[in-house]
């Protein structure tokens, strides 16, 4: 495709010379660069991409799409205000994503996405379509699975996913959309058929400046949306977002397990540790019987918005219901580590207090022992939330241990005493054990037939990140190993 077609609605000025140029592809990593490949020079958090551009034309690059000023005479270089939001233009006119039908669910809020994502993609599938994704475990596409480093990838390579999935005739997705990704413009040139709102409680706020910053990102979804916006009434973020788009008159409904008059109200018929039972009732008519195979009031609330989704985009409810019963559970949700000895350890991503306090609430209304929470706090990120997560571990747990999640370059005892702060207000009883391979075994070597043992943080990651190496690390792994070796 030439240059100038790649420009084109973006209002950038060029010189004439650059219009004729043969693009073969676009990305922002200099090794990734072949002949004829436009490199951008993106400013990351921990990277400045200006300084691989001159690696990138040594590669063969047809132009360098840059911020600053570089000392590149051998090929063209293009100066721009934000070289990441040109490259989202650039990407949807490089893949022609911008015409062909493309069916594309975004989701957002600070917990439940995965989960919704999962739920929604198999009430798809329920109906006869495939269906990819993209989220926070893997991206999707077909038979293949990306490894996910970001919830959402940057725009080329969002792009290069709907091409391919459109070229196997995949014509729907579901993608988690990142607070990140919104704010960056990762998404700015992407429509999306219907979006969902599950919550919000303060988060990243290492890169938001408070959680008004944090709310508009998220609001920013919704106007890249030309469907259904589906918002949770008993958030009280959700039910403003809902007040604010139904004002300006945008196609909008909520749910809510509190208020009957929601467009998708939900009662809970039975809940037991292995799922719930409830019913759902549309528009105050129709109402029906969904079961669902994870347990704990997070889970109906996600698959209420999973619900209001797909009958927003026209999925009956038997497809609803098949989706919903053929999921038996998401990787790292509230996952129960299957084993020989009857014990029993649950592993779940929760890294937030509002996501902490949740599974705890939820495994503390099915214990008939101990609670046993095991959890850390990622390094280099938010401290604030350290140590109200030490308040909700504490406030629900019987007994505690501190140890590692990612700590990054980040001095383990800094974080450790975050957390100690927040679990020492409770009176909880609790341990520091920073290796989490030992902090495992310690929960496993004192537990008793009834307790239940939290394993929080990490859910479905397999590694940790200690300083700057990744580590294999897996807590499902590590659980079932102790208790079938007996260590």
């Amino acid at each position: 495709m030439k240059f100038g077609k790649l420009l084109r609605e973006t209002e950038i000025p060029y010189p004439a010379d650059l219009s004729n140029i043969e693009v073969t592809g676009l990305t922002y990593h200099s090794k990734l660069v072949k002949k004829g490949y436009v490199f951008f020079c993106i400013k990351g958090l921990h990277t400045d991409g200006h300084i691989y551009a001159m690696d990138a034309a040594f590669r063969g690059a047809s132009v360098i799409v840059c911020e600053e000023e570089l000392d590149i005479k051998t090929i063209p270089v293009l100066k721009v205000n934000d070289s990441r939001r040109v490259l989202s233009k650039m990407s949807a006119n490089f893949y022609e994503n911008r015409e062909v039908p493309f069916h594309l669910y975004g989701i957002t809020g600070t917990n439940g996405k995965t989960t919704v994502a999962y739920m929604l993609k198999s009430i798809i599938e329920a109906g006869g379509s495939r269906c990819g994704m993209i989220g926070t475990i893997s991206h999707q596409v077909g038979n293949r699975e990306i490894e996910a480093q970001n919830t959402t990838p940057e725009s080329c390579d969002l792009q290069s996913m709907f091409a391919e999935m459109k070229e196997q005739g995949i014509l729907h997705c579901v993608m988690e959309v990142s607070s990140h990704a919104l704010a960056l413009g990762k998404v700015d040139d992407i429509v999306f058929e219907a979006a969902i709102f599950t919550n919000l409680t303060a988060d990243h706020m290492d890169f938001h400046k408070d959680v008004e910053d944090y709310l508009t990102a998220k609001k920013k979804l919704f106007y890249l949306t030309k469907g259904a916006s589906i918002a949770n009434l008993d958030d009280e973020y959700g039910k403003r977002l809902y007040g604010e788009l139904k004002q300006e008159g945008k196609e909008v409904c909520g749910y809510s397990l509190k208020d009957k008059k929601a467009d998708y109200y939900a009662e809970i018929l039975e809940t037991t540790e292995k799922g719930s039972l409830i019913q759902v009732t549309e528009r105050v008519e129709r109402i029906e019987i969904l079961k669902l195979n994870t347990p704990g009031i997070f889970t109906i609330y996600n698959g209420l918005s999973a619900v209001a989704c797909a009958r927003a985009a026209g999925y009956s409810f038997l497809a609803v219901q098949r989706g919903l019963e053929a999921l038996s559970g998401v990787p790292g949700r509230f996952e129960l580590v299957e084993n020989s000895k009857g014990v029993i350890a649950i592993v779940d991503y929760a890294h937030t207090p509002d996501g902490l306090e949740k599974v705890l609430k939820t495994a503390s209304d099915f214990k008939k022992g101990r609670l046993i929470c095991i959890f850390g706090c990622g390094g280099d990120r938010d401290r604030n939330k350290r140590s109200q997560m030490g308040i909700v571990a504490g406030k629900y747990s019987d007994f505690c241990i501190i140890t590692s999640d990612n700590p990054r370059t980040e001095r383990q005892e800094t974080i450790t005493a975050d957390i100690e702060s927040g679990i020492y207000e409770t009176g909880c009883n609790y341990e520091i054990i920073e290796n989490r391979y030992e902090a495992i075994k310690k929960a496993v070597s004192i537990y008793k037939k009834g307790d239940i043992i939290m394993i929080a943080g990490k859910g479905h990651e397999t590694y940790q990140i200690i300083g700057t190496e990744k580590i294999h690390f897996d807590d499902r792994e590590v659980v079932k190993k102790i208790v079938e070796n007996g260590e």
